[in-house]
């Protein structure tokens, strides 16, 4: 009893690894077959993580034609209930081509502190839509050191136009000295007027980032442009009416036509000119 105990012990523990492997596979494919099946998730980056650096978002969406309005209005509304000092839309349209297909875009400035939640907020609205993300571009500039520079640019620009006007002070209105000294400070002062238009547009570009969403119908098929079977159908109308034109077009010449013809035949029938027909033809045979 016990010899069969130890002979058991080893296939016990080897079936035992086997079930554990099988479930950390099982456990790996349904991990990898979720990852892949959600292909319009964007990474998990957190761009706001970078101080001192100016982010644009644009999110670009397909939708079904029908659901592009309402779902470009939910995100115009998300943003107007955050308040004008946390949002503000800066654009939007909304057009249909010829072939109807359906385009929208929206165009907005978010506080950079909430700029990536609102993102995701807004593609979880195109997903309860029935459309999805397909393509998320996120750019970026170095505003922090522009602004460092610039403000170090300013500062040395002051000093040196502070020792310049000592020097203007010391030399006599009129003279040439005094002429050079004036044009050296005003084109320091004009440097620094554009360092301070540097200094604001830095921190202007910091106190909010763009953020521009496309929406894309889906009225098209894929390696066509436009909807094949609407351009066909449109082709085939256009024919038809085409055809009914030129059908109208040739009655319109040929029925007078017909009508002068038959006019002429029923003349030339007629008993004055058949009486004159045949006094023609005795002249013509007393004269032979």
């Amino acid at each position: 009893m016990n010899s069969r105990t130890c002979a058991l012990a080893p296939l016990s523990a080897v079936a035992a690894l086997l079930c554990s492997c099988s479930a950390n596979d099982r456990q790996a494919a349904q991990n990898q077959g979720t990852q892949g099946s959600d292909v319009s998730s964007p990474p998990e980056i957190s761009p706001t993580a970078a101080p001192g650096v100016a982010f644009n978002f644009a999110y670009e969406f397909s939708l079904p034609d029908d659901a592009i309005a309402a779902t470009q209005e939910a995100h115009a509304a998300a943003c107007e209930s955050l308040g004008l000092n946390r949002c503000r839309i800066t654009g939007m349209s909304y057009s249909v081509d010829q072939d109807q297909q359906v385009s929208a875009e929206l165009d907005l400035k978010v506080d950079p502190v909430i700029a990536r939640g609102f993102g995701k907020s807004a593609q979880g609205t195109v997903v309860n839509h029935d459309g999805k993300l397909i393509r998320l571009e996120i750019s970026s500039s170095d505003e922090g050191s522009a602004i460092e520079q610039a403000t170090k640019e300013k500062s040395s620009i002051a000093t040196q136009i502070a020792e310049l006007r000592t020097e203007l002070g010391k030399t006599k209105a009129g003279s040439d000295a005094h002429a050079s000294l004036l044009a050296q400070i005003q084109s320091l002062e004009s440097r620094g007027a554009e360092q301070s238009q540097t200094v604001a547009a830095g921190q202007a570009a910091l106190a909010s980032t763009p953020m521009q969403f496309h929406y894309y119908g889906r009225g098209g098929v894929p390696g066509f442009r436009g909807n094949p079977i609407r351009q066909a159908w449109q082709t085939f109308v256009t024919t038809i009416v085409w055809l009914v034109g030129a059908l109208l077009q040739a009655l319109a010449v040929l029925v007078p036509l017909a009508f002068l013809l038959a006019l002429m035949l029923i003349l030339w029938r007629s008993r004055p000119i058949r009486a004159l027909r045949a006094w023609t033809r005795r002249e013509a045979d007393s004269e032979e």
